[in-house]
């Protein structure tokens, strides 16, 4: 059978978003390939930084020597033809080469103008490499399936649907420390949002909500750095709104599992991790009616307008919802992993 290499230069970065989904198929997958005498390797770009992952045991990890740009158009590329491999682009990322899959989280870049000119330009390029070479492309919603089938001109029945899951918090230890760094939140009494503040997170709809409702208070936690997408000289803790910037996995669970509710008012997602965070652990969740986020998480929370500034929050929170057990139960790291092993066994038996 023909090797499986998984390309892992991003979980090089902080495991947030897509090297989250990468960091938690990769080490599940680990476990799951014993006894397979399947041949699957890791390669990274070795630039001197850390590679985020624990011992493996099952997965060869491989550092490959490169520059930046040299990595994805080159080195990368004439490895998998040197050992005749099939190439596995788990984080959106491409190679020009057959035989790959890649999973294509979102296309915000082409459907938002919330990023770079250059960065839409490359993505673009990017995508139409996809298109072109990908023998099967993968996203995280059935939203995103059919958006990438019109723009892109894919057929639905080439792109497969792989999901996010919830459980890397569960042995995460609270850190109600955080509550020492902002005076005036109190537990069980503030609206709680995380993510960065990019365009497409839609967090001027929480600034509007926090200055019309000057009783309640809004914690929203997430990077600072906007290179990527602007200045926003608006994201400083002023009134009842607080800017904490990044917190850790510690400081994010606590501040969840005390909130009065968890608010996620994106216009666009391609699955949107953190409310699932949330109802894993407890809190209740509302979130915007835009994008992906009614099929992903149905009656299990409560829906806003992301445009409309006057919600009124009590009502909002009154609604009924149901049980989020069936949702977190189909959408499971050991699920998505264990749907990875069956496709790895059909790549590496062609």
């Amino acid at each position: 059978m023909r090797p499986i290499v998984i390309n892992g230069t991003v979980l090089c970065d902080p495991i947030t978003g897509i090297p989250r989904y990468v960091y938690e198929v990769v080490t599940r997958l680990d476990e799951l390939l014993t006894g397979t005498g399947l041949d699957v390797r890791l390669c990274y770009r070795d630039d001197g930084r850390p590679l985020h992952l624990p011992p493996l045991k099952n997965i060869q990890v491989v550092p490959l020597k490169a520059i930046k740009y040299s990595y994805n158009l080159f080195v990368l590329p004439r490895y998998v033809r040197k050992h005749d491999a099939f190439y596995l682009g788990l984080a959106s990322d491409m190679l020009m080469g057959r035989p790959s899959a890649v999973v294509l989280h979102d296309i915000r870049p082409l459907v938002m103008n919330t990023d770079r000119a250059f960065f839409r330009f490359k993505f673009w390029v990017h995508c139409l490499s996809i298109r072109a070479f990908a023998q099967r492309v993968y996203t995280v919603s059935d939203d995103q399936r059919q958006l990438i089938s019109r723009r892109l001109h894919i057929p639905t029945a080439r792109i497969g649907l792989t999901y996010n899951g919830w459980e890397h918090l569960q042995p995460v230890e609270p850190d109600e420390g955080v509550f020492d760094k902002l005076p005036g939140v109190h537990k069980g009494e503030y609206f709680y949002a995380l993510g960065s503040l990019a365009g497409h997170k839609n967090y001027k709809w929480i600034r509007e909500v926090a200055a019309r409702n000057p009783d309640k208070v809004f914690v929203v936690a997430g990077g600072k750095d906007l290179a990527a997408f602007g200045d926003d000289e608006q994201a400083v803790s002023a009134g009842n709104l607080h800017y904490p910037g990044y917190v850790t996995d510690g400081e994010n669970k606590a501040l969840m599992q005390n909130c009065r509710a968890f608010l996620h008012p994106a216009l666009f997602e391609g699955f949107g991790i953190p409310p699932l965070e949330a109802l894993s652990l407890g809190a209740q969740v509302a979130v915007s009616n835009a994008s992906c986020l009614p099929e992903l998480y149905g009656n299990t929370v409560r829906y806003f307008d992301p445009m409309d500034y006057d919600v009124d929050l009590d009502e909002l929170m009154s609604r009924p919802v149901e049980s989020p057990q069936k949702i977190l139960q189909k959408y499971s790291w050991p699920v998505t992993a264990a749907f990875w092993l069956d496709e790895i066994r059909r790549f590496a038996a062609q």
